[in-house]
């Protein structure tokens, strides 16, 4: 598959293409900033095209809109005795045109300047919106759109209303006070599943606001050994980190009470026992030395207070234990074939399924890393399906289990 570059100038007039480079990488992100960087010899007329305030649009062969465009922020001299000699090499960078939302912080009154925002109605302002698209459109209308005070505009977006369904659809509710627009419009996706991106328009040389929902393609794109389209995959499973959680609460040596909670579970099926200390002083519980039991470390509380405390202690040990709860996770590796291809058969935001070892597991692509040679053809293209890769993996902790369960029958099978 065949990928092509065009420059455009800081008013979003194409200047040019790119077509010889050294190296070509980029990650398509859903609906947060997608990266690029480009390795191309110094001191070209190619090289020469790129300039401050411009960026690029990256094609690819058989698809109609550009995977991804966006502004440079980064310029990078390279020179070598060894490898890049002569003129050098250079780098050239920046995120994907997503990045506007992340540059605008969300005023408490968006009508009004900074310096007038003692002005606002309320410190803070209520989102409540009936459809989640017309959130994300209001937002970014009136934040940097032709809705937003002159000095915030940003020239060259091409905005349209979503057109709202007959019955509410994704209804969102937030409060706003000053935060990232971007950052908050990554919670309004997970919560809705409504994704925006911004993306170059080669015809009108605007930049377009596209609001979506992804698509449910998990019956139709499919990864696995026996389909060709996996390189590699690894699957882990993680023993618990505690299994026993020890809450020590208020009070001095033995007038100090202990709560434990123990996942019995997790220490039957992997035959061992993982104790944890959580100093929470500040829970009002001593021992009754008759007992064993709670009581009230001071008189004064009342039965609410009482209750509350047990809670918390109860609290506390069940988030350790979830903390450490036993884990899995797996990692896949598909490669583009002519049957499967990323950018014409799927996107970021849709659905799709992996099949490894006789169990399948279905989620949704949030983010694809293409790697390209100096010919233009694909070296590496690397989906990541669901939270994999994330700073927040999921535990697929049954997902795993049961796929190491069909691999031991197949193996005593055979």
């Amino acid at each position: 598959m065949g990928y092509r570059v065009e420059v455009f100038d800081k008013n979003l007039k194409r200047i040019g293409e790119i077509d010889e480079w050294i190296s070509l990488d980029f990650t398509v992100r859903l609906a947060q900033e997608g990266i690029w960087q480009l390795l191309i010899k110094d001191d070209t007329p190619q090289s020469d095209l790129i300039e401050k305030g411009g960026g690029i649009a990256i094609w690819q062969d058989g698809v109609s809109k550009p995977l991804l465009s966006g502004q440079v922020d980064v310029f990078q001299k390279y020179w070598t005795k060894v490898q890049h000699t002569g003129p050098g090499s250079l780098y050239i960078g920046g995120k994907c045109h997503n990045a506007l939302t992340y540059r605008r912080l969300a005023f408490p009154d968006p009508s009004k300047a900074v310096s007038q925002q003692y002005l606002a109605r309320l410190p803070s302002r209520l989102v409540r919106k009936t459809y989640g698209p017309s959130a994300i459109y209001e937002e970014l209308y009136n934040a940097l759109g032709s809705g937003a005070l002159a000095n915030r505009r940003v020239s060259g977006l091409n905005m349209t209303a979503p057109v709202e369904p007959p019955l509410p659809a994704y209804p969102i509710t937030d409060t706003l006070r000053f935060d990232v627009i971007g950052a908050k419009l990554e919670e309004w996706f997970k919560a809705r599943n409504v994704a925006y991106r911004f993306i170059y328009n080669a015809t009108t040389q605007l930049v377009d606001l596209e609001i979506f929902t992804p698509r449910d393609r998990s019956k139709e794109i499919r990864f696995s050994p026996e389909l060709g389209n996996l390189r590699e995959y690894i699957w882990t499973l993680n023993a618990p980190k505690v299994t026993r959680a020890i809450v020590g609460c208020a009070g001095e040596n033995l007038d100090r009470y202990y709560y434990q909670k123990v996942d019995s579970a997790a220490e039957a099926e992997w035959g061992m026992q993982v104790e944890q200390f959580i100093d929470r002083r500040d829970i009002q519980l001593v021992v009754d030395k008759a007992t064993g039991q709670p009581k009230k470390s001071d008189a004064t509380m009342t039965a609410a207070d009482f209750e509350n405390a047990k809670e918390a202690a109860e609290e506390a040990a069940s988030n350790a234990l979830e903390e450490g709860v036993m884990s899995g996770n797996f990692q896949i590796y598909p490669i583009d074939t002519a049957d499967c291809l990323f950018g014409r058969d799927y996107f970021v935001g849709d659905k799709v399924t992996v099949a490894v070892d006789g169990t399948e597991y279905s989620d949704v692509v949030r983010e694809v890393t293409i790697s390209v040679d100096d010919g233009g053809n694909t070296q590496d293209v690397n989906p990541k399906i669901g939270q994999q890769g994330s700073g927040e993996p999921l535990n697929l902790y049954k997902t795993v289990y049961d796929m190491q369960k069909k691999l031991r029958k197949l193996e005593a099978r055979m």
